[in-house]
Parts: structure tokens; C-alpha cells; sequence
């Protein structure tokens, strides 16, 4: 598996693992508590001019699109998907506009909307992006219940589950076989 930060990774890839990573589920600690650490995060992006910053209805919004992105990612690993996490997604889409950009050799999304609306067009039209090119199914969240890190799945077949099997893989499997009736 990859994480974030390995290298070769699309941007688009990059933004979406790191921003569902702002919350780290294990140890309960969020990077961005605030509108104002949410700001910051997507202004080190590029995602927010400098004097822009998200409302009290755009900063709910996208950590409510955090979550709902996270269960799809859980998703991703086999594991059932909530539809109202759908229904929030298509409703935070909503109301963050997308415009067509042109250039010489393709053509892309952008947002359109300001402020933390802004940051929000631009993580929809990232998702449309790994969709597009075929990165979106191994796009994922760590099947361990405590982890949920969202990684990168490199396996051929596609099959990762967790963001390390090394850690969290072991970690699953031990806890199994210690359930396990028939251990010896």
C-alpha cells in the first residue's frame, strides 16, 4: 500500500488521501477543529487565496463531506455503504459549484464557487479526476475499525484492505485468530 505522501501518486490522489486524513479516527485528533485550520489546510493546497475563508455553512459542509468521502473509501475494501453518506455527498455538491476549463489538450473541472465553497469544488472535481483516470476503486480506507487511514491500494489485483499490513493487517489478523474457537 501507499499513503499520501509516496511519491507518483496524480495530485488529485494526494488532495483527497489528505483531506479525509485530516481526521485521524485512532487517536481522535482532527487537523482542521476550525474553520480558520481548515483555511490554512487548503491555502498550503492551493485550494484558497490568501483573505479567502470559509463560512459557518461551507465549513460544516465539507466536514460532513469528509465523513461521508470516508465511507466511501471504506467502501471501496468490501464494506457496506451507508446511502444517506451518498445523499450528503450529492447535497454538499450542490452547492459547490463547477465550471469547465479549457486547454490546449483536455478538459477539466474547476471550481466556481468562493471561499470554502471554493476548496469544496475543487475536492469534487478531484473525485470526478480519479474517477476519470481510474484511480478512484483504489482509493480506500484501512479496514481495521480503529485506524481508518485512508491510503492508496498498489496491489495488483486491487485487493488492499489496509493501509498497512505490516501494523494494521497483523494487527486484524491476530484478533481473529484469538476469536478464532478452533486456536490452539
Amino acid at each position: 500500500m501507499a499513503d499520501a505522501q509516496s511519491p507518483g501518486l496524480p495530485t488529485d490522489v494526494v488532495l483527497l488521501l489528505d483531506f479525509v486524513n485530516t481526521l485521524d479516527v485512532e487517536k481522535l485528533v482532527d487537523a482542521v477543529p476550525t474553520s480558520d485550520a481548515l483555511a490554512t489546510w487548503s491555502r498550503a493546497r492551493g485550494l484558497l487565496s490568501p483573505g479567502e475563508t470559509f463560512s459557518p455553512e461551507a465549513f460544516k459542509a465539507a466536514i460532513e463531506a469528509r465523513e461521508a468521502l470516508r465511507a466511501v473509501l471504506l467502501s471501496h475494501t468490501g464494506e457496506p455503504l451507508p446511502p444517506a453518506e451518498l445523499r450528503t455527498l450529492d447535497r454538499v455538491a450542490a452547492l459547490s459549484p463547477l465550471t469547465l476549463g479549457f486547454s490546449p489538450d483536455s478538459v477539466r473541472l474547476r471550481p466556481a464557487g468562493t471561499g470554502g465553497w471554493k476548496v469544496l469544488g475543487g475536492l469534487f472535481a478531484a473525485i470526478v479526476s480519479t474517477q476519470q483516470d481510474g484511480h478512484w476503486p483504489r482509493l480506500k480506507v484501512c479496514a481495521a475499525g480503529a485506524c481508518q487511514e485512508a491510503f492508496f491500494d498498489t496491489s495488483k489485483n486491487r485487493s488492499g484492505r489496509w493501509c498497512s499490513m505490516a501494523v494494521c493487517g497483523n494487527r486484524t489478523k491476530l484478533q481473529r485468530f484469538r476469536a478464532s474457537p478452533s486456536k490452539r
